[in-house]
C-alpha cells in the first residue's frame, strides 16, 4: 500500500518498494546513456566512418543539450498534464532512435543527440522530483543525492559490461534499439503504477507563454561553439586555424550577449546574482578541479588494451571496483556532511583518494601488469569521485538563498559539461604531445650503431624466419619493433599524465588546506534543485 506521501500521486494498492524500483527502471536506463557512448567509441566510429574527436563531440552534445535546455523544459513541463507529457516524450524518444538506428548520417547524430540530450530532461526531471518526494527530512535528503549520484556515476562502469555484449557481436546502431527496450518498461510500469489524473507539477499548470526561446538559442550556440573549440582546436592547431579564431570570436561575442541580455531581463534564463555568492564561486572553481583531476579514463581504457590486454568483458567487471567505490564514497560524504564533519576535510579526503589513485597507478603502469593489481587504484578513484561529487554539489547548490537554486543547479551543470569536456581536451593534447616526443625520443636511438636496437631487430628477424615467414622478414621484424615502440610512447604517455595529475591535485589540496575557514553551513536542500 501506498504511503501518506505517494497516496496522491500512485494508486493506493502500490507499496513504496515498488514504486522505487520503478522510478530507478525508469531513470537508469537514460542516465546511462553517456557512458554507453564512451564505451562504444571504437565501434561508432567504424560505422559512422569519422574519428575519435567527431564520436566525442557527439557525446559531449547531448550533455550540453541537458545544461543548456534545462529552463526550457521548466515550462513544457510546468504546461501539459504530467501522464499526456510523459506519453508524448515516450512516444518522442522512441522516433528519435528509430531514426537512429536506420540512419548512418554523422549529421543526423549530432543533430538527434542534442534533441535527445534535451528530450531527457523531460524524464530526469519527473524521475528527481519523485525521489525527493521520498525525502523529506533534511537527513534523508542528502541520503537522497547519495543514491542519485551513485546510481548516476555507476552507470559507466556497469555501461562498459552492456557494450561488450552488443558491439562484439552487432554494429554499433544496435544500441539504439537497446536504449529504446530498456527504456520502455520502466516507462510503462511508471505509467500504469501513477494514477489516471496525476499532477505532478508543483505550482500547477503555467500559460506557456513569456518563453525565453531567444536565450536559450544564444545559450545553446554558445556552448556548442566552445565544445567545437575545446575538442576540435588541437585537430586544427588552436588559433593557427581561421575555423578555430572565429569559433572563439563568435562565442565570446555570444556569450557577452547572452550576459547582457540576462542582466535586463526581470524573468532571466539564468539569474547570474548566484556569482555574488562566495561559496557559489569557490564550488565552481571545485568542481572544474575535481573533473580536471579525477581524469578523462579513456588514458586507463587505452593501457587496459594496450598493455594489460583485457578484453571488452574483462575490463568491464573490473570497472565494477570503480562502481563500488563511488557507492562508497558517496554515502560516507554524505554521513560526513550530516554529522557536521568540516567540509575541507571531506574534500581533502576526496582529493586525496584520488591522489593516491594517481600514484599507485603509476607503479601499476608497465608491461608486466597483472588486473589484480588494477582493482585498488580504480576502486580508490571511484570512492574520490563519489566523496566529492556529492560534497561540492551540495555545498554550491546550499550556499545560495531559495529562489537562487534552480538557477545555481542550471549553471552547475554547464560547469560540469565545460570540465568534463575539457578533461577529454586536455588528454587529447597530452596524448598527442607526450607521445610525439617519446616517440622522436626512440627514433632517434634506432640506428645501426646502436647495438639494443640492432638485436631487437634481429630477434623479432629470427622468430619470424623460424614461424616459415622468410619473405622480406627484415622489414617486417622493423614493423614490429615500430608497433612496440608505439606501444611503449603510450605507455610513457600514461606514465606523464598521472604525474602531471598528481602534482595537481596535491596544488589543489595545498589550496583547499590554506584557504581561510570556509563559511559553511548546510541549509535547507529545496525539491527544485537539479542533482544532474
Amino acid at each position: 500500500m501506498a504511503s501518506e506521501k505517494n497516496q496522491a500521486i500512485f494508486k493506493s494498492w502500490v507499496p513504496d518498494w515498488l514504486i522505487l524500483l520503478a522510478i530507478f527502471l525508469f531513470l537508469l536506463p537514460i542516465a546511462s546513456v553517456l557512458g554507453i557512448y564512451l564505451a562504444g567509441t571504437t565501434s561508432a566510429m567504424s560505422y559512422y566512418g569519422v574519428d575519435s574527436t567527431d564520436i566525442r563531440y557527439s557525446v559531449v552534445v547531448f550533455y550540453l543539450a541537458i545544461a543548456s535546455a534545462f529552463p526550457l523544459e521548466k515550462n513544457f513541463f510546468n504546461f501539459f498534464s504530467s501522464k499526456i507529457y510523459l506519453v508524448g516524450a515516450g512516444i518522442l524518444f522512441v522516433c528519435v532512435n528509430l531514426i537512429l538506428y536506420f540512419t548512418n548520417s554523422f549529421a543526423v547524430l549530432v543533430i538527434l543527440r542534442f534533441f535527445g540530450g534535451a528530450l531527457s530532461l523531460s524524464f530526469i526531471g519527473v524521475a528527481f522530483s519523485l525521489i525527493f518526494r521520498q525525502f523529506h527530512a533534511q537527513r534523508n535528503r542528502v541520503l537522497g543525492y547519495a543514491t542519485l549520484y551513485s546510481s548516476l556515476f555507476v552507470t559507466a562502469p556497469l555501461a562498459q559490461i552492456l557494450d561488450a555484449n552488443i558491439f562484439t557481436h552487432y554494429d554499433f546502431n544496435v544500441i539504439f534499439l537497446v536504449k529504446i527496450y530498456s527504456v520502455l518498461p520502466g516507462l510503462l510500469l511508471f505509467l500504469f503504477l501513477l494514477k489516471k489524473k496525476v499532477d505532478l507539477r508543483p505550482e500547477g499548470k503555467i500559460p506557456f507563454r513569456n518563453v525565453d526561446w531567444q536565450s536559450f538559442v544564444i545559450y545553446a550556440s554558445a556552448l556548442l561553439l566552445l565544445a567545437y573549440i575545446l575538442l576540435y582546436g588541437q585537430y586544427y592547431h588552436w588559433f593557427k586555424s581561421l575555423r578555430i579564431t572565429f569559433c572563439m570570436i563568435g562565442f565570446i561575442f555570444l556569450l557577452l550577449l547572452f550576459v547582457l541580455r540576462q542582466l535586463k531581463l526581470k524573468i532571466p534564463y539564468i539569474d547570474l546574482k548566484i556569482f555574488k555568492t562566495r561559496n557559489f564561486k569557490i564550488g565552481m572553481a571545485l568542481l572544474i578541479a575535481f573533473y580536471l583531476a579525477k581524469g578523462d579514463t579513456s588514458v586507463l581504457y587505452g593501457f587496459f588494451s594496450n598493455s594489460v590486454n583485457l578484453d571488452a568483458y574483462h575490463k568491464g567487471y573490473v570497472m565494477l571496483w570503480n562502481g563500488l567505490g563511488i557507492v562508497i564514497g558517496a554515502f560516507l560524504s554524505a554521513r560526513f556532511i550530516l554529522a557536521g564533519r568540516k567540509i575541507r576535510l571531506i574534500w581533502l579526503t576526496g582529493f586525496g583518494a584520488l591522489l593516491v589513485y594517481h600514484l599507485l597507478s603509476l607503479n601499476v603502469l608497465g608491461d608486466q601488469a597483472e588486473m589484480t593489481g588494477l582493482i585498488l587504484p580504480l576502486f580508490l578513484q571511484g570512492f574520490g569521485n563519489g566523496v566529492l561529487i556529492l560534497s561540492i554539489v551540495i555545498f554550491y547548490a546550499t550556499s545560495v538563498s531559495p529562489e537562487l537554486g534552480f538557477s545555481a543547479s542550471v549553471t552547475g551543470v554547464a560547469f560540469r559539461f565545460f570540465s568534463f569536456t575539457a578533461s577529454m581536451a586536455l588528454v587529447a593534447f597530452m596524448g598527442l604531445h607526450q607521445q610525439k616526443i617519446h616517440q622522436q625520443s626512440f627514433a632517434a636511438n634506432i640506428t645501426a650503431d646502436n647495438p639494443v636496437a640492432m638485436q631487437e631487430i634481429s630477434k623479432y628477424s629470427n622468430a619470424l624466419q623460424q614461424n616459415g615467414k622468410l619473405v622480406e622478414s627484415n622489414k617486417a621484424a622493423k614493423a614490429l619493433l615500430n608497433k612496440e615502440i608505439g606501444k611503449q610512447s603510450n605507455l610513457m604517455f600514461a606514465r606523464d599524465y598521472f604525474i602531471y595529475m598528481s602534482i595537481f591535485i596535491g596544488l589543489v589540496m595545498l589550496a583547499i588546506a590554506v584557504i581561510p575557514h570556509f563559511h559553511y553551513k548546510i541549509r535547507e536542500i529545496g525539491a527544485k534543485l537539479i542533482p544532474v
